[in-house]
């Protein structure tokens, strides 16, 4: 079940500046922050510890489309992402999943 329990790391973000957005180059214009996944992120082992909470969305705010408005979502499933859906453009979250 995706929930506020993962954990998420935004790994690219962009613009930090929305208002580039206007420019005449955004391309020029625009800043970013991008790191590499760290090594190891998918390991059982790996400790995410300093890693935010996944941020819990609404459907209204993410307003799925293009296809994934017609899943038929499990009633207990979330919409989560980093904590700025406009900036996080690459989120890599984990969870601990027990049997």
């Amino acid at each position: 079940m995706s929930d506020g329990d993962w954990a998420a790391l935004a790994i690219h973000q962009a613009p930090l500046n929305p208002e580039c957005v206007r420019s005449a180059s955004p391309g020029a214009d625009c800043e970013s922050a991008i790191v590499d996944a760290p090594t190891g992120w998918t390991a059982v082992g790996f400790d995410d510890g300093a890693w935010l909470a996944a941020t819990v969305w609404s459907e209204s705010v993410v307003s799925p489309k293009d296809g994934y408005d017609e899943i038929d979502w499990d009633a207990t499933a979330r919409l989560i992402c980093g904590a700025d859906l406009e900036i996080d453009n690459t989120v890599l979250l984990r969870t601990t999943v027990t049997g």
